[in-house]
């Protein structure tokens, strides 16, 4: 198992195995503060020209475990609170739809879920970045040093192993081909998809939406190097960091900063910021 993902798999299996399941659809306040993020997520990653006119982004439910919140199928631009639905980790099937259409990949997110009991946020992207190293025999590499928490390879997804001969399409439309690219995926933080984008984790929707633009920035890194030539130089792994070693803070609030208005920015909490190497990490 990638060991920065190992502490997080124990964590989470411990802790959700005391947490009884409820079929019950109410949110609580930690829910409340997650939906925030959500909304956020959405416009930090629009703005950083990461999610095109589809993609999208859900959380794990804190209240209970085996419902993932998503909103209905639109453009990511323009997601509110008032767009998310619950859906059922189990079947990833909506608890209530109140009559929108739900989105056609939800998959990809339930059959995660479902594999991985470590993940709390789960982003799917067509990454234009990224795509170009799923056609080729180049893997993603960690080549940046904020893109340390990547493998030395990472994984990439191709449909055409879990679709079936007689089907088509390449999107993540069953349950099937969502637990196949959970497969892929494994232990990650992210995998690719072949022609098709890349599907970010994390522990929260703000480590999985710094993880997305990073693993943006270093694919478009390792290609510009690969540009100049093919024997380029990779982060070995004494180079990489766990999740403790990284704040996620700090870029988290540098991106949404740039989401928000002059009157908006002055009202940050400045003092959060560069207090001394053992500042929390959030």
């Amino acid at each position: 198992m990638h060991r920065m993902f190992a502490w997080f798999a124990l964590f989470a299996t411990i802790a959700f195995s005391t947490i009884p399941a409820r079929a019950q659809s109410s949110r609580g306040d930690d829910d409340a503060e997650r939906e925030e993020d959500l909304v956020t997520a959405y416009k930090i990653l629009v703005n950083e020209g990461i999610l095109d006119s589809f993609g999208h982004v859900t959380f794990r439910s804190a209240k209970d475990p085996n419902i993932f919140i998503m909103p209905r199928a639109m453009p990511p631009s323009l997601v509110t609170k008032d767009d998310l639905l619950e859906l059922r980790v189990s079947d990833s099937q909506p608890i209530d739809p109140k009559g929108r259409r739900v989105n056609g990949e939800r998959y990809i997110h339930g059959e995660i879920y479902k594999a991985r009991p470590d993940v709390m946020a789960v982003i799917h992207t067509h990454s234009q970045a990224v795509i170009p190293l799923s056609l080729t025999r180049f893997k993603m590499r960690p080549v940046v040093a904020q893109a340390g928490f990547l493998p030395p390879e990472t994984p990439t997804f191709e449909i055409r192993d879990a679709r079936g001969a007689d089907a088509r399409g390449v999107q993540v439309t069953d349950s099937p081909r969502g637990a196949a690219l959970a497969r892929t995926l494994a232990t990650y933080p992210a995998a690719l998809m072949r022609g098709h984008g890349d599907v970010v984790v994390g522990a929260s929707i703000k480590q999985a939406v710094v993880y997305a633009a990073y693993v943006d920035i270093n694919a478009r890194m390792q290609t510009q190097g690969l540009l100049l030539s093919p024997d380029i130089k990779t982060m070995d792994q004494a180079e990489l960091f766990t999740p403790d070693e990284f704040d996620i803070n700090r870029p988290w609030e540098h991106l949404k900063q740039k989401t928000l208005d002059e009157a908006s920015r002055a009202k940050i909490d400045r003092s959060q910021f560069g207090l001394t190497q053992t500042q929390e990490k959030k």
